[in-house]
């Protein structure tokens, strides 16, 4: 084949058109473009080109018509005519053989295999110009020369098997495409439902890839770190002590605040690129409160001193470091007097502040080492540390003398007066916290029991 060839292509889509003449000019063909049937025939009735490509639906007089006139053309019907065709319908193949076309390409077209096709048809006219067989015919296909002998029905057969074949799998190739498509809306869908979860969470969500670079942080994260100090998160968390989720992490700011995380981490995708997902609760008021709490289980509501959960469970540590360190000390028991006159002669309200008074007086005598605590109604305990058996009576003249100085510079409607009792804890022959209150217990009983046989009643 020296001459160019010359190819006519019948599309109604300016756009396919000029794409098809792009691919066909590449390999030195001569293309020519017309809009539909009408104007194929009367192109092809002035100048014959040597292949036609037509597409089936198109208006004025579709493919399939245009074929037909084509090769009830005795002028015409040696050129070779293809169809473009969805293959959507295994009836295309029939009209196809009544109209006789002499080969289908489906749309859209690769273009590798299209060039294939319009050569192999090309090379099969050269050799069946001056080839004509009674037992069969000459074809090249696939790069090479085929000599077929069967029959018609078989040729159609096959023919028609092999393109409800390809029907077949284009359908479910279309299927397969839409399951993908709904599968991609689906996986949209559920990103875009993380997403509003991510934003919407009232807990820091932060990601971070395995460089321990930044790559999201959710509204809240932003509020609880600040705008201007996001990059300094990962300088907050120490993350190689964290595994799972740890309790209490302290995070401290640029102005010397401070707030109490909970931080979680796990394994994420992020981007289909491995990362980790940083879940941060803010529990600083949370931890207040506990703390709070724990001071209130331990604390004596009315006068703010220990009371007897808090004061014994002190008072085991102490007896424990006394042993081990040798150390004496003094454990002072305490009662209120007339504390039953108080409360039925003035009130109740009265008698909360003699409790108070007391708990003032007490805090006046001891230093802050010491251990103070109101064990019972109108009863308190001391604990002092450090100190030698011959410092009881000093001791206990100290608070006396603080309780004539508060008497006297309070304006209550009565004055406070306290029983008091010591025992002594020697470290050398050391006894139970039960022991060491019993006997100041029983010495306060001997205080009190002497001062009321001596009239001593400041009521």
């Amino acid at each position: 084949m020296n001459k160019q060839i010359e190819i006519l292509v019948v599309e109604d889509s300016l756009t396919q058109a000029e794409q098809l003449k792009f691919i066909l000019e590449k390999k030195n063909y001569k293309v020519t473009i017309v809009n539909d049937g009408l104007q194929a025939l009367e192109y092809i009735n002035k100048v014959i080109p040597d292949l036609v490509v037509t597409d089936i639906l198109m208006p004025e007089m579709d493919g399939y018509e245009l074929c037909q006139k084509i090769k009830e053309d005795d002028r015409l019907n040696h050129i070779p005519v293809i169809l473009l065709t969805s293959l959507s319908d295994t009836g295309d193949v029939i009209k196809g053989l009544k109209v006789r076309a002499d080969n289908f390409i489906t749309k859209p077209y690769n273009e590798a295999f299209l060039l294939s096709r319009i050569q192999h048809m090309l090379i099969n006219i050269e050799l069946r110009k001056n080839k004509i067989s009674e037992l069969g015919i000459e074809v090249f296909f696939a790069g090479e020369k085929h000599f077929i002998n069967s029959e018609r029905i078989q040729i159609i057969d096959l023919l028609l098997s092999t393109f409800e074949n390809a029907v077949q799998k284009t359908k479910e190739l279309e299927d397969t495409n839409n399951e993908l498509k709904k599968a991609f809306k689906k996986i949209g869908k559920l990103e875009k439902n993380y997403r509003a979860i991510l934003e919407s969470n009232t807990d820091a969500l932060v990601v971070i890839n395995q460089h321990k670079e930044i790559l999201y942080l959710n509204p809240s994260a932003i509020k609880l770190f600040g705008e201007n100090q996001q990059e300094s998160i990962l300088d907050m968390i120490d993350f190689d002590e964290i595994e799972g989720c740890v309790k209490e992490v302290p995070i401290n700011y640029i102005d010397g605040s401070q707030v109490i995380v909970d931080v979680c981490i796990s394994e994420t995708d992020w981007e289909d690129k491995q990362a980790y997902l940083l879940s941060i609760r803010d529990i600083t008021e949370k931890v207040r409160l506990r703390e709070k709490l724990k001071i209130q289980s331990v604390t004596d509501e009315l006068t703010a001193l220990y009371n007897r959960r808090g004061f014994f469970n002190l008072v085991e540590y102490k007896i424990g470091f006394a042993k081990r360190n040798k150390k004496g000390m003094i454990l002072f028991f305490i009662d209120v007097d007339d504390m039953k006159w108080i409360n039925d002669t003035l009130s109740h309200k009265e008698g909360d502040s003699a409790l108070i008074g007391v708990s003032k007086i007490l805090r006046n005598t001891f230093d802050e080492n010491d251990i103070i605590a109101r064990i019972g109604g109108d009863e308190f305990a001391v604990l002092s540390m450090g100190l030698n058996k011959e410092e009881i009576k000093k001791l206990k003249s100290r608070i006396l003398d603080k309780q004539s100085e508060f008497n006297e510079n309070n304006k209550y409607p009565f004055d406070i007066s306290m029983s008091v009792g010591a025992a002594y804890f020697d470290p050398e022959n050391p006894i139970s916290i039960n022991e060491l209150m019993a006997r100041a217990d029983k010495f306060m009983y001997e205080n009190k029991k002497n001062r009321q046989k001596e009239g001593d009643c400041l009521c």
